[in-house]
């Protein structure tokens, strides 16, 4: 890393840009543009599924080219892992790290714990799908031998310099698409479309259109995109971002083009030197692509500065507009240039659709090439098109040739030190080459007795600096010689290339990993509890209001967010104590991580917890399989707890979607949400219900209710003998239904 001098004469170390690379043209421009490293995935367990991704061979070839040019490869692999997935994660996970990847991105706890005991060389980091925002959650991930943690997007500049001191490598997102739900705590495509975004295949319903509804009546909204945030640039704020103490910037877009890969990697690097981005830069940012930009939630933007709420897809920039519409001809006033194969979007209240520009009229009606802002086109008929429309570009086809030339022409060499040594004729000629932590040397007898004109230091220099088109470039060349000596010039020639090549093996040479058995002991565990989670004060029961005279507060611990009365404290994503948390802080019982397999809850007991709530995500056959490993390998019951009631909690938000439809969305801790019934009905008619927690994020709640209690038996004859039941929308005779057929089914 390089050395950044700061105004008040301290040094920083400068962070690397860190790109996305969903296929090898992607690769190819973060190689072009700069940037220090790239993450990539393979064909399984890595969260964009639908991207193109790299076969095992392919991402060697990426590796060793990355490598020479000293360039890192991380690999995600980060999808939550079932039972019967994680020693075919491991595996995959050594065989890319014995072929050079420098790190591994993972979300599941199961496979850092496994990888931790058994491949303790591989360097971890922890995905942002781990949803960390507070210095302790880092504390905990630390004993998994964690090295490196990307923060949650929603984790502001203050928690930053909070996480900075726990000690870890910091990865944060500084360009590209924000997730509305934090991520890892979205379950909103898995239950409405079945396509898991834990598992790499959201179908993504936050860029959906949606009505709110108040008390089952439309509020008026200024869009319907409700869910859709603005993309997230904070690249101007990148000097900020390396004060706090970050390692790595990382862009977004493992389904983005080349185009938005290699603009983006060439702004970062441009505003870390210091440099403001200008109206073209952010033009250019727009055109790659762009939903608009926001701040984010680093800098505490709010509602409309963090929404669009009226398109949930690339909007690029305004060109102009529809004026006239004839049978075959669409007649579009520039307020911006305008070339053939650009690619346009009409977008109005009525309708947004789009079309490439194959052919471009004059407003006299004849073909060109390009027109210049302020002039009248015409462009063949497109059906959905009407009068007023706005006219976006979101292709630029001169950017797009512009980018692919820079790639192809761009040659990325990494410097080296050469050091020449010769003593005199019929002595060995000595050459070194140093690069960073690497050095290769090699001694030739090359040298003889100067006949006429003996090789001068300048003809060492001039030759070892033809370096080519090989991955080196001279910085700097010591030439020391003892005793007059001629070299021929193709001898000098071979033994530059030869140590050349030495030191590329060097760079490339596969680590040292040494494989462990896994040996990982639990000591005695305790029986989990039954639960009753409420979200309302009325939903808490007390025996004598039920139908039996059994002390039915025995068969379950109340919790809650909220301070209610006769509950247990449920501690939040930022909360760190209470009797559940949903995260990694002081709470003994752990929820919201995703457990779907024996080592996470494994995990999760070397962490010091002592026990966990199962993911809504787990299979049924998955679950049998968990439980039966656990007590297989560790000898005594799983200490799990099994949701069989509830509306699934579908996303849990930094954004109030109520309090921005009738508001700005700035206000905190309005309780509207609590003064009415709230839903959000999307185009299928399906509905959820919005209720903010105590700290004002906003939790969606699937409308249909899961309901798993006459299972309940079965579920103890698996092994499980404590539950969940969540109360979301129930009311007080709901909720005493609910656990009185709890009971019965129970004391079975």
């Amino acid at each position: 890393m390089i050395n950044i001098l700061l105004a008040d004469g301290g040094l920083m170390m400068r962070a690397e840009i860190l790109a996305p690379a969903g296929n090898r043209e992607a690769f190819e421009a973060a190689f072009a543009a700069g940037a220090d490293a790239v993450y990539m995935g393979l064909p399984k367990f890595g969260a964009r599924a639908y991207a193109a991704n790299f076969g095992m061979s392919e991402m060697k070839e990426v590796i060793h080219k990355a490598h020479l040019a000293g360039m890192k490869i991380y690999i995600t692999m980060n999808t939550i892992l079932e039972e019967s997935e994680i020693l075919e994660a491991a595996a995959l996970a050594e065989e890319v790290s014995r072929a050079g990847a420098d790190a591994l991105i993972i979300q599941d706890l199961g496979l850092i714990h496994y990888l931790h005991h058994t491949l303790p060389e591989i360097e971890l980091h922890a995905s942002t799908q781990v949803s960390v925002n507070q210095p302790e959650q880092i504390e905990k991930l630390k004993q998994l031998g964690v090295t490196r943690v990307v923060l949650a997007r929603e984790a502001t500049l203050e928690e930053i310099k909070a996480c900075k001191k726990a000690g870890l490598e910091l990865e944060v997102f500084v360009h590209g698409a924000l997730c509305i739900s934090y991520s890892g705590q979205c379950q909103f495509s898995r239950i409405r479309y079945g396509r898991s975004g834990n598992k790499g295949s959201c179908a993504q319903p936050c860029r959906m259109e949606y009505t709110l509804l108040k008390n089952g009546k439309p509020v008026h909204a200024s869009g319907t995109y409700l869910l859709s945030p603005k993309d997230l640039s904070i690249l101007q704020d990148i000097p900020a971002l390396q004060k706090a103490g970050v390692d790595s910037l990382k862009i977004e877009g493992r389904m983005k083009s080349p185009v938005y890969v290699y603009e983006s990697v060439l702004k970062a690097r441009k505003a870390q030197k210091g440099i403001h981005l200008s109206d073209q830069d952010i033009r250019e940012l727009s055109l790659a692509y762009s939903r608009g930009f926001t701040r984010g939630h680093t800098f505490n933007k709010r509602g409309n500065d963090l929404m669009n709420s009226h398109s949930g897809s690339h909007q690029g920039i305004e060109i102009g507009k529809v004026v006239r519409i004839s049978k075959d001809r669409i007649q579009v006033e520039l307020s911006d240039d305008l070339h053939q194969d650009d690619g346009i979007r009409f977008d109005s209240e009525r309708s947004s659709t789009g079309c490439r520009v194959n052919f471009l009229y004059g407003k006299d009606g004849r073909l060109k090439s390009s027109a210049k802002k302020g002039e009248t086109v015409q462009i063949p008929f497109v059906k959905g098109v009407f009068n007023g429309a706005r006219v976006l570009k979101t292709v630029d086809s001169l950017l797009e040739k512009e980018v692919k030339r820079e790639v192809q022409q761009t040659k990325r060499q990494r410097s080296v030190h050469f050091e020449l040594i010769a003593d005199g004729a019929d002595k060995p000629v000595l050459l070194r080459v140093l690069c960073g932590p690497y050095e290769a040397q090699i001694e030739r007898m090359i040298a003889q007795n100067p006949v006429k004109r003996p090789t001068a230091e300048d003809d060492f220099i001039k030759q070892l600096s033809k370096t080519g088109n090989s991955f080196a470039k001279t910085k700097h060349i010591d030439v020391t010689i003892l005793e007059p000596v001629f070299v021929p010039l193709k001898e000098l020639n071979r033994l530059r290339d030869d140590v050349l090549d030495l030191l590329a093996k060097q760079i490339l040479k596969p680590k040292e990993i040494d494989r462990k058995d896994y040996d990982f002991q639990i000591n005695q565990v305790r029986q989990m509890p039954n639960l009753l989670e409420i979200q309302k004060p009325q939903q808490v029961i007390n025996s004598t209001e039920l139908n039996d005279d059994d002390n039915q507060n025995s068969k379950w611990t109340i919790i809650s967010q909220f301070p209610i009365q006769n509950t247990h404290r449920e501690a939040s994503l930022s909360d760190q104590q209470g009797l559940v948390g949903v995260h990694l802080g002081e709470a003994p019982i752990v929820s919201g991580m995703n457990i779907t397999n024996s080592y996470a809850l494994a995990a999760l007991l070397e962490m010091g917890y002592e026990g966990a709530i199962l993911s809504p995500e787990l299979s049924d056959e998955g679950r049998k399989e968990m439980i039966e490993s656990f007590e297989s390998r560790y000898h005594q019951k799983a200490p799990v707890i099994l949701p069989v009631y509830g509306a699934n909690q579908m996303m849990l938000m930094n954004h109030c979607p109520i309090n921005t439809a009738l508001k700005d969305g700035t206000r905190k801790e309005c309780a509207e949400c609590r003064k009415a019934d709230y839903r959000l009905e999307g185009k299928d008619g399906k509905r959820a219900w919005l209720y903010g927690d105590p700290k004002c994020r906003m939790q969606v709640f699937d409308e249909d209710k899961v309901d798993h209690i006459d299972e309940i038996q079965s579920f103890k004859e698996q092994g499980i003998d404590s539950f969940l039941l969540s109360m979301s929308d129930e009311d007080k005779n709901q909720t005493r239904q609910v656990l009185e057929r709890f009971s019965k089914h129970f004391e079975v």
